[in-house]
Parts: structure tokens; sequence; C-alpha cells
């Protein structure tokens, strides 16, 4: 599969989805490290300027992963503006949204703006000792017209440490600061941060459209303040072994995501 491929790209993901080999991780984009203290700084100023929403508090979208310890979500792509509703980041829907914060967040801002079809923008922390327990989601989505195709989720690790741990499928990752990274959240997965500082990272998802797939995978320029990577394959460092987890409905099935192919906006 190169980047030139998006057919090949979306049954790579595809594949992964259903737990057979695939796509579960891919190194895209390096931040300048000009434009990675940008967005550290603004994230942490939008964490002085706001409450966030709690993973662990009864009702939230994240509380069936099982959460442990602080685990704060700042949601920034929506209607409100208020960065604790996060009533809209799993709707599959790019309409009605928006980002809110741009007169003091304008390095954030330009991010968000540069990603076509944004389902999702959001900053997540996982406190020190915290962890999301092993859950499964689905990247292999039926859009309102009927289409089967992608919805992808991408991690850029802002504030992390060498014990902070992603596991995909038993893959056991570390996500390093200023790159960002397609995370296959279909597989079995799970996060932990044994370190004693906070884990940081800016996460969203995207309907993977023609305009969204070119602009993270294709050989175009890349987000202002990036540069792509010419290695995108991520080498597992170890195996950890899952046999329990959380999984969340509906769930497309692998024979209706056979013909798995672009999506339109929505």
């Amino acid at each position: 599969m190169t980047h030139h491929d998006p057919l090949s790209l979306l049954r790579g993901i595809r594949d992964a989805n259903y737990h057979r080999p695939g796509i579960r991780c891919m190194r895209l984009f390096s931040a300048h490290a000009a434009t990675l203290r940008e967005l550290v700084a603004e994230a942490e100023g939008l964490r002085t300027r706001h409450a966030p929403s709690l993973a662990g508090d009864p009702g939230h979208v994240t509380a069936w992963t099982g959460p442990r310890g602080r685990v704060e979500q700042f949601s920034l792509f929506n209607a409100s503006g208020r960065c604790d509703d996060f009533s809209r980041d799993h709707d599959l829907s790019c309409f009605g949204k928006r980002f809110h914060h741009r007169t003091y967040c304008p390095a954030l801002s330009a991010l968000a703006q540069a990603l076509p079809h944004l389902v999702n923008f959001r900053i997540n922390v996982l406190g020190p000792g915290a962890a999301l327990a092993p859950h499964e989601e689905h990247s292999v989505v039926r859009s309102d017209s009927g289409t089967v195709g992608v919805r992808a989720r991408f991690h850029l690790p802002l504030v992390t440490g060498p014990e902070a741990t992603v596991v995909l499928d038993g893959d056991l990752h570390h996500l390093a600061a200023g790159t960002v990274y397609l995370v296959n959240h279909g597989c079995v997965h799970a996060a932990e941060n044994a370190g004693a500082t906070d884990r940081i990272h800016l996460v969203w998802d995207m309907l993977l459209t023609a305009p969204a797939t070119e602009v993270m995978f294709g050989a175009g320029p890349a987000p202002e303040g990036f540069t792509r990577t010419r290695l995108r394959a991520v080498r597992p460092e170890g195996r950890r072994t899952v046999t329990r987890w959380e999984r969340i409905a509906p769930r497309v099935s692998e024979a209706e995501a056979r013909h798995v192919g672009l999506l339109d906006p929505q």
C-alpha cells in the first residue's frame, strides 16, 4: 500500500478493524519544533481557562471504557464552544460544529482548519496512573446514505513520557510527542499513563472523504507547521495480552465492509 492508493489504505484500516492483519498504527506527520511549542502552550492555556468533562463521570461518552484515575477531555469542535460539551463528539457529522477558540489558540485553530471533515477535535489528558481499560470501537462505519467507509482517529501527543503506552490488538506502542499517528480504534485498544506527570494528547476523528484522505495520506503539502514522515510503519515495542474488553455497537459486518469506499461529507 502506498499513499497514492486510497482504496488499499481503506482496506488496510478495514482489515485491522476486524482483527485481521492490516493497518493498526501509522506515522503521518512530524510537527516543527516551534509548532509543537505553540500547540503545547495553547493546550495548557485552554486547561486554565476552561473546565473539562471527566471520562469517569456517569453518562460521559467515554465512561463505558472503564477509565481509571483522572481522565479529562476538552472538546474543541462543537456547536456550543464549551470544552465540557461532548454531546456531538461521536455523531458522525462534520456539520454544525466549529473551533471556537481562535483568538487565543491560533495554532490549534490553524490545525483544525487544515483537517477536512472533522467529526471531533479534543484534548485528552491522562493523569499520573490513569488508564482506559481495553475496549473496541469501530473504524468502519455506515454513512447516512448507506455507504460503508472509515471514520479514522488520529493522535498528536503534546506532552508524554516513556511510561505512557497504547495497546492495539496486543501491540504495545509508545506514541512520541510531536508526531501525528493514525490509531485504528477498531482494534481492541487501551491506554495507560504509568508516569508521574500528565499525558496530554490532541485527538481527532475524521470522515475519510476524498479531501480528508488526500490531506492525511496523500502526496501534497502537509498542514502548515508539519512535515510528512518518510517512515510510516510503526514497529510495536512489545506485546500485551488482552483477554477481556468492552465492545460498542452498532457494527458494520465484515461482509458488508467488503466494498469499503470513500465517504461523502455528512
